[in-house]
């Protein structure tokens, strides 16, 4: 878990614009143990910084890809500009070197810079795979997409959105994360829900109060006809 994340902060950290180690990793920074196995590494980058993204990845010998289709087999398109017009409507992509370890890459014959994938691995070994995920920010709040909060305005004060370890590498702070992972996109996802609860249950009972009450009152007001998880965190509270 150190090495690959700490070979991506080596490779972020001149970057120039903020980012943040995210995924199952971020709370793992936070616990400062390992919980599970990890498939990537994945990377948080607000969206006004995904032009500087792309162009730092391509110029430091990185292959970038939009995703087009597919969950173990599909199809990626290789992104060449910064400034290509598929990346308007992006929420992530993946950055990948070349001779890649855990993929398969096969030219599509019909289509220019579309590659065929599949992924050949399960969990990462080498730091050759990073999946950078697009998020909102407003002034000084970290802004929760519309979808992973049911349409409601929910945010959080950037400074504890986003924490630093003590060897300086920024990650999504726990309440953050388990925010994100209570969609039920993810929570009720074959692939997702296993790591999700393993995540959530590890993770919650060492929140601080303040992050606890936080994360309560988010999932509130994003699911008003109620969530479980909501519950377990009210027990936790009851505990301390």
């Amino acid at each position: 878990m150190i090495n690959l994340v700490s070979e991506c902060n080596n490779l972020m950290k001149d970057c120039g614009f903020p980012y943040a180690i995210c995924g199952g990793y971020a709370l793992e920074l936070f616990l400062n143990k390992k919980l599970r196995s990890h498939s990537d590494v994945d990377l948080s980058i607000f969206y006004d910084d995904k032009t500087k993204v792309v162009e730092f990845l391509i110029d430091n010998g990185w292959n970038v890809y939009k995703r087009l289709n597919g969950s173990i087999i599909g199809n990626l398109r290789l992104i060449t500009n910064p400034n290509d017009d598929e990346l308007a409507d992006v929420s992530c992509l993946w950055s990948i070197k070349p001779d890649c370890s855990i993929f398969t890459l096969e030219p599509s014959p019909n289509k220019a810079n579309v590659y065929n994938y599949e992924i050949i691995g399960h969990e990462q070994i080498d730091f050759d795979f990073i999946e950078i995920i697009f998020n909102k920010k407003e002034s000084d709040k970290f802004v929760f997409d519309l979808s992973s909060s049911q349409g409601k305005h929910i945010t959080r004060e950037l400074s504890k959105a986003i924490l630093y370890n003590t060897d300086g590498i920024p990650y999504l702070s726990p309440e953050v994360k388990l925010f994100i992972i209570t969609n039920p996109v993810y929570s009720e996802s074959d692939y997702h829900g296993e790591k999700n609860r393993i995540d959530f249950n590890s993770t919650a009972p060492y929140l601080p109060n303040e992050s606890r009450e936080w994360l309560i009152n988010a999932l509130e007001m994003a699911y008003p006809d109620g969530h479980k998880r909501i519950e377990q965190l009210k027990n936790l509270s009851k505990e301390d």
